[in-house]
């Protein structure tokens, strides 16, 4: 069952964990926590998260609602090498103040590892983090924060939002433009406008820098700085809205661009909120659509709906993905000796460059786990959309 010593920080979390408990097996079975020593053979491991589950982020929650039904999964088939997974969930509201509050609490119970989500209340946690530098820390965040945090114990589990503006930045550039317009959020798309214009120079093409904050509503004067700067094309590094409001803008106002966006809002709110105007732009992805048929994304599929059908989504995706990765660490690191928090950290930089999960390879390399790419264009897929649908291209 979800541990009893899980404290919550919001109300609506109950209704979270009533969907899915019993998550693990109580009983008998000693309980692997934090501490640095060694994992005694069937003990239960504890992992904490930090979710957000209620404010304007809540859709990330369904990458936590991934994480649970992969390990209720794996609980039903006698757990990891015979492990049992408990998971303690917090909610951080999606907020600097509730990311520090919830890591405290969740490090103060001694888990096993952690998972943050995402990008605000990880900047939060980071001082916590710091803390507990023996403390497995998965992150769901842009990889150039994690960077930034340098924490040499924290691995990403999303994408580096500054490499996916560089696979836009490469596609634009092969359909020949030349003069290409980086509309970003300030809070999530920094690095990149620090980064594009040396990235575009290499292709001979140049950056256009277009602020649009999370609160901007009004997305007539964005397309009338689009025509007046002469840009041929759009990377988007903004919320979902923004990317539907600058586009059903620029088609209102006839002016037609090639857009590629990142892989965040490579989901189906996205394209319900542009509708039609949406139609044949361009979004990066590193984790396949769910209508791939590869077994490891129809097992998902299919799971999913029994455990939690209202994350059967890219997002629930990534969640059951990471399950699989500590699955993965966990087994090799019992392979090669006893498992402890240090063995579980080296087996997973030693995921880097294989398939686990749904993805055919895990980016990491042995000195860069800020995010799953590890700075590799080549990983990611490129998808477009056509009659309202995302198609592989």
């Amino acid at each position: 069952m979800i541990g009893s010593a899980q404290r919550r920080s919001a109300v609506a979390v109950a209704a979270v964990v009533a969907a899915l408990a019993p998550l693990a097996a109580c009983g008998d079975s000693s309980s692997a926590g934090g501490g640095g020593g060694g994992v005694a053979k069937g003990a239960t491991l504890t992992i904490g998260v930090s979710t957000v589950a209620t404010g304007p982020l809540a859709i990330n929650d369904q990458c936590t609602q991934g994480l649970l039904a992969y390990f209720k999964y794996r609980n039903a088939q006698g757990g990891i090498g015979g492990h049992k997974v408990e998971v303690n969930v917090i909610d951080s509201q999606g907020t600097v103040a509730g990311g520090a509050t919830a890591a405290r609490t969740l490090l103060g119970d001694k888990p096993f590892a952690v998972f943050i989500l995402s990008t605000a209340p990880f900047t939060g946690a980071q001082s916590v983090l710091k803390t507990a530098p023996e403390t497995p820390v998965l992150v769901l965040a842009n990889g150039s924060l994690l960077k930034a945090a340098k924490l040499p114990n924290a691995f990403g589990m999303f994408t580096d939002y500054t490499t996916e503006s560089f696979v836009g930045i490469k596609h634009l550039a092969g359909l020949g433009k030349k003069k290409i317009a980086l509309v970003y959020d300030p809070t999530i798309g920094e690095n990149a406008a620090d980064e594009d214009p040396a990235e575009a120079a290499k292709y001979g093409a140049e950056i256009i820098k277009i602020p649009v904050p999370s609160t901007t509503s009004n997305f007539a004067p964005i397309v009338q700085k689009l025509r007046d700067s002469g840009a041929d094309g759009i990377v988007f590094q903004v919320v979902a809205q923004s990317i539907a409001g600058t586009m059903k803008e620029a088609r209102k106002a006839g002016l037609t661009l090639p857009a590629v966006s990142y892989s965040g809002q490579l989901n189906a709110s996205t394209l319900q909120l542009g509708g039609d105007a949406l139609e044949g732009m361009y979004f990066s992805g590193l984790f396949p659509l769910l209508s791939d048929p590869a077994p490891a994304v129809q097992e998902f599929a299919t799971q999913i709906e029994q455990y939690k059908p209202d994350a059967k989504t890219v997002l629930g995706e990534l969640g059951w993905n990471t399950g699989a990765m500590i699955e993965a660490a966990v087994t090799d690191a019992e392979k090669g000796g006893e498992l402890t928090q240090q063995t579980f950290m080296a087996a997973l930089h030693g995921l880097g460059g294989r398939p686990v999960g749904v993805l055919q390879t895990v980016g990491w390399t042995a000195t860069n786990t800020n995010s799953i790419d590890a700075g590799n264009t080549d990983v990611f897929a490129l998808y477009q959309v056509r009659n309202g649908a995302f198609v592989k291209v």
